[in-house]
């Protein structure tokens, strides 16, 4: 089990030192663009860097269009559904009481059951009348607590920063990983806040069983900047017989995530002794010096890139 501000310590680390890893390989490469513009390719190498710069630029390029497409197609819903917003119910705001949100409170008119936290620097926490009117009053408490650690650790700044690490270093697909998990810790963790200020664990067991014939209606395509009630299978065994969530990452994912950082380490060493920029002999005795670690670059990036396409067309 590895709780959320682990999984956001572990994702950010990791970030740094993949970061430092592909930018050392990146900086290798860009001095060549020049002879390669200049010259054109001579021999194996040089299709080798164009091939990496061509990934980088593509990958790089897409993980962050994918980001972008993310936050626009976000704060674009937020407004829309912030255009039907309506004042605070009477019901709402005794829920609220002693809670210290009263005035970071939106209700909007809309006939899905939802509630999500929002915006980077002070968030505020949104909830629909369909919500309101379906929840008792401690039910409705149980959510504004959820909703209010959320808004408290400013989990949608830190979400949005996990998934600048994501779309960044596409070719480390752990870190995508990390991302989901994290997301889900943090859900569990705000679930667990409720409970505890509660008390009892069935005004929020309440709610997300009211929430459960809607659960595939209400995800409204929020993205990385909110936290959004959720009904899952996870949330569910937690509160109901406490399970905890294991971390699991697919082999897969791993191999490919090592291998990438790995072949980069190995081709930047290269570099350093003068393999890939200037006398090409120890190249051409031992090709696989090359070859191996470039070969794993590509899986990887065409893996990440694939990966951030199906996010863009998903959404």
């Amino acid at each position: 089990m590895l709780r959320a501000d682990r999984a956001f310590a572990l994702l950010v680390l990791l970030a740094l030192v993949a970061g430092a890893i592909l930018l050392a390989l990146f900086a290798t490469l860009l001095p060549r663009a020049e002879q390669l513009l200049r010259r054109g390719a001579e021999d194996a190498s040089d299709l080798v860097a164009i091939l990496l710069l061509a990934l980088a630029t593509v990958g790089i390029s897409l993980g962050f269009g994918s980001l972008f497409h993310q936050l626009n197609a976000t704060l674009r819903l937020i407004r829309k559904l912030l255009s039907h917003q309506v004042p605070i119910p009477r019901r709402v705001l005794g829920a609220a009481r002693g809670l210290g949100i009263a005035d970071r409170l939106d209700v909007v008119d809309d006939p899905r059951p939802f509630s999500f936290c929002y915006w980077f620097i002070r968030p505020r926490i949104c909830l629909s009348t369909t919500l309101v009117r379906r929840l008792d009053a401690k039910e409705l408490r149980a959510v504004l607590l959820h909703e209010r650690y959320h808004l408290l650790h400013r989990d949608p700044l830190r979400l949005v920063i996990a998934r600048y690490f994501a779309a960044g270093l596409y070719v480390v697909p752990v870190v995508d990983d990390l991302v989901g998990h994290f997301a889900l810790e943090k859900e569990l963790a705000a679930d667990q806040d409720a409970v505890a200020a509660l008390g009892e664990v069935r005004p929020l067991a309440a709610a997300l069983y009211k929430l459960l014939p809607d659960a595939d209606d209400v995800s409204l395509g929020l993205l990385v900047p909110v936290g959004s009630l959720s009904v899952t299978a996870a949330r569910i065994d937690q509160l109901v017989e406490g399970r905890a969530v294991p971390l699991t990452i697919p082999l897969t994912s791993v191999a490919l995530s090592f291998g990438a950082l790995v072949a980069a380490s190995i081709l930047v060493a290269v570099d350093h002794q003068r393999a890939l920029i200037g006398e090409l002999a120890p190249i051409s005795a031992v090709p696989g010096l090359l070859v191996a670690p470039a070969s794993l670059l590509f899986l990887a990036a065409i893996s990440g890139g694939l990966h951030q396409l199906r996010l863009v067309v998903h959404r």
